[in-house]
């Protein structure tokens, strides 16, 4: 006695394999909102010290420069929230991240460039002129700013 897969089944694993494929194609998706599962920590931090040294190349910046050092040298002890918010102000500098977030958001580049724009005339200034604010409400105020754009 044979048994054969549900015609229901045959379906979503064929839609299943289509996303997977589709994800191939265009890069890693929803690049944003993996990087907020906590998770991908340790993703977040690589992603942090490969734009600290672009930023420092992009600006004629020395690589021994005493900030860029002191940032360095404490990325891997971040927690995953100032990881987060180190990411998040890094990406409103670095050029070639977004870049990299439009390449891997091929469907959704209306909404990573509403997200930068939110992020650079909204999330950042409101976050820099409050010295009461914290990395998580910084980091709240991004996720929230990807979740509207």
């Amino acid at each position: 006695m044979s048994m054969s897969m549900p015609s229901t089944c045959a379906r979503a694993a064929a839609s299943g394999a289509r996303r997977s494929a589709e994800a191939d194609a265009t890069g890693q998706q929803q690049l944003i909102t993996r990087l907020l599962l906590p998770v991908n920590h340790e993703h977040l931090k690589r992603y942090c010290q490969q734009s600290l040294t672009r930023i420092s190349a992009e600006y004629g910046l020395l690589a021994d420069a005493q900030v860029l050092r002191h940032l360095r040298e404490h990325i891997p002890a971040l927690s995953l929230t100032n990881a987060r918010a180190l990411f998040f102000i890094l990406l409103n500098i670095d050029t070639n991240l977004k870049q990299t977030l439009m390449d891997s958001e091929r469907s959704q580049q209306g909404k990573c460039a509403n997200f930068f724009m939110n992020l650079r005339r909204h999330v950042i200034p409101e976050f820099m002129s409050n010295e009461q604010s914290s990395a998580i409400a910084f980091t709240e105020s991004c996720a929230d700013a990807w979740s509207v754009a």
